[in-house]
């Protein structure tokens, strides 16, 4: 006999696991988005890879396998619920990614970002906020779109890069807060892979 979903009041099979409960597709495709939510909401806070790194992978790869699980049962989802288990994986995988490619440092660099879009190109001067390996986060006074693709500069040694947008925040000082992700895998900042180093000389020295 197959075991009920955990959730109050509901009668369907359970199929999943997700916070430690078995529980039915319903109501694990809202549990994972749930949690994906909360976890896409606090990925880019600066302490959030070491205080909540494991606990956020952990969940990730659950997620991930769970989805997988539910795919592959004898009963095989409906065409919208496989919509969702796919979206879920996609995000699931995205957000592990960028979990796995290591810790953040706070740093200011100059750069030069510059938007070629056709209708209205524009280029602004600004400074990182936040650093990784692969890509930073900064401050910027133009209109961004996700997948939007930048041309960044350093100012303090010339050297350039072509990056995607991988978010964007409205401040309430009307700037715009972004994070993007380098296009190629070049060691733009001069880190490792698997550290982050606090290297970079304050401009006032």
């Amino acid at each position: 006999m197959s075991l009920k979903c955990a959730a109050e009041g509901c009668v369907e099979a359970a199929v999943a696991s997700l916070d430690e409960r078995q529980v039915c597709r319903t109501h694990f495709v809202a549990g994972a988005y749930r949690h994906l939510e909360s976890v896409a909401a606090q990925i880019q806070e600066p302490n959030f890879c070491s205080q909540h790194g494991e606990l956020a992978t952990r969940f990730l790869e659950q997620c991930m396998r769970e989805v997988t699980n539910i795919a592959c049962a004898a009963e095989l989802p409906n065409n919208l619920e496989r919509a969702r288990l796919l979206d879920i994986l996609l995000w699931a995988s995205e957000l592990y990614g960028r979990l796995r490619r290591g810790p953040r440092v706070r740093a200011s660099i100059p750069i030069l970002i510059r938007s070629e879009d056709e209708q209205k190109p524009w280029e602004e001067k600004t400074e990182t906020v936040l650093l990784s390996v692969h890509g930073f986060r900064f401050l910027c006074r133009h209109e961004l779109h996700s997948g939007d693709i930048l041309t960044c500069v350093r100012l303090d040694n010339g050297r350039r890069a072509d990056a995607r947008v991988a978010w964007t925040r409205c401040r309430d000082s009307g700037e715009t807060e972004a994070g993007v992700e380098f296009v190629t895998d070049e060691d733009f900042w001069g880190m490792e892979a698997s550290v982050a180093a606090s290297v970079f000389p304050s401009r006032d020295r």
